[in-house]
């Protein structure tokens, strides 16, 4: 989101000079992170690359447009300071690099903001400052301490933010250059933005897709509108994109050159977190795994059989937020099952109903017994059980068996229309 008070009335687009510029710049100061052929290939339909920002000292790609702009005016930033709000990825960046350069750093962070993460910005050296429910409260006490102190605010609709993320886009260009697509996960639309001007000046027939959280649809509404629209913030599992609109400077340059703009569903986010733990061995946060959520999704038909990379742009998740998103993607892919059953009330009622499951080769996760409020027969108690399977599959064996046993037995579970499910090989 911009400071439209800082900005000129004409949105600034950005150009490819810039983003080479860029390079030079930051050559020194970012970590080039490799371009990998994805794990989860073998079982799709697609041909699939990470770029793995998330390997980044901070853990995100926010790392290269900070850097650019700290290096490109460090002696102005050096004299007034730098205050920046955010809810994460450009907090860390800032107080790293600021850190690094000599270059006094505040950071405005939310109060929802986990615990950790203002104690490592505050372990690197910056100055922290909790204000707000939101990262639009936190940008404008940004605003309200530049009028006051002068102090830079830094946002990733800064242009030269904007030149040092495309920067991204320059290294899967030259890391694959037979790259076919590149989808990038959008906030406020600079990484998008950017990527796009790199990707387009170096491979003009690369497709470049934008994936956010459908919750927070603010690039697709402003796509839509054809302007920047505001649109109301909701807790999900993609944090760090949710920026409430998209920036002017982003818009202007992706505007009319964006070749398709994709709504991820949260449940998919979920579903690509755990893929990227058990099959590629990474850390990634929900924002981060946007874009290989679009293609599980099943958003992206088109791409079967091409090249489509994926930026993971960041890896900032805190270890409770780790376990929640881990536990609800085990939900909607069906490796954890809930359900109520009504066993006999004796001996062997439990007994019997802990063999069905352990001969189904499913593991007991939980079990807990209920009479008190059960309604039917009186010889008979009601037991809410999760159990965990290997895989989808497992799952719909194991409900088909339980039912064969125990008629009664109701499940709680999520289904998925057919056209939303990808072909696992």
């Amino acid at each position: 989101m911009g400071d439209q008070e800082l900005m000129s009335e004409k949105p600034h687009i950005l150009s490819f000079n810039e983003i080479k510029q860029a390079v030079e710049r930051i050559e020194d100061g970012i970590i080039h992170t490799p371009l990998c052929e994805a794990k989860i290939s073998k079982y799709m339909d697609y041909d699939i690359y990470l770029k793995c920002e998330n390997l980044q000292y901070t853990g995100s790609c926010a790392e290269r447009g900070i850097r650019n702009a700290l290096v490109a005016r460090g002696d102005e930033m050096m004299d007034r300071g730098v205050i920046v709000p955010s809810t994460g990825n450009m907090a860390l960046g800032a107080s790293y690099h600021g850190g690094a350069l000599g270059i006094p750093v505040i950071v405005a962070l939310p109060d929802c903001s986990p615990p950790v993460l203002a104690q490592r910005c505050s372990e690197l050296g910056a100055d922290v400052v909790l204000c707000g429910d939101t990262f639009d409260d936190a940008y404008n006490y940004a605003k309200k301490v530049h009028r006051d102190t002068k102090q830079i605010i830094l946002s990733s609709d800064e242009p030269l933010i904007m030149a040092g993320l495309g920067t991204v886009g320059v290294e899967i260009i030259t890391q694959l250059p037979e790259a076919d697509a590149v989808i990038v996960p959008v906030s406020a639309g600079g990484l998008l933005a950017s990527v796009l001007v790199a990707c387009k000046k170096l491979k003009c027939s690369c497709l470049v897709y934008g994936a956010e959280c459908a919750k927070v649809p603010k690039m697709m509404k402003a796509l839509q509108a054809g302007r920047p629209m505001s649109v109301p913030v909701v807790p999900n599992l993609a944090q760090g994109l949710n920026a409430s609109i998209v920036g002017a400077n982003a818009f202007a340059t992706l505007k009319g050159r964006l070749d398709r703009m994709l709504l991820v569903d949260e449940t998919y986010i979920a579903r690509a977190t755990i893929n990227m733990l058990e099959r590629e061995r990474l850390v990634a946060d929900g924002a981060g795994v946007c874009s290989l959520a679009a293609v599980m999704q099943g958003l992206v038909p088109e791409l079967r059989g091409k090249r489509a990379v994926c930026v993971i742009s960041g890896g900032n998740i805190d270890s409770g937020r780790l376990a929640r998103t881990i536990q609800r993607g085990l939900g909607a892919s069906g490796r954890l099952l809930r359900f109520a059953v009504a066993v006999p009330d004796h001996r062997g009622g439990l007994e019997h109903l802990a063999k069905t499951i352990s001969d189904e080769h499913a593991v007991l996760k939980s079990l807990v017994t209920e009479q008190m409020w059960v309604h039917s027969d009186v010889g008979a108690t009601w037991a809410n059980v999760v159990v965990e399977t290997a895989n989808e599959e497992h799952a719909t064996s194991f409900k088909d068996r339980l039912r064969e046993l125990y008629p009664s037995a109701r499940f709680a579970v999520i289904d998925y229309d057919d056209k939303h499910k990808i072909g696992l090989r």
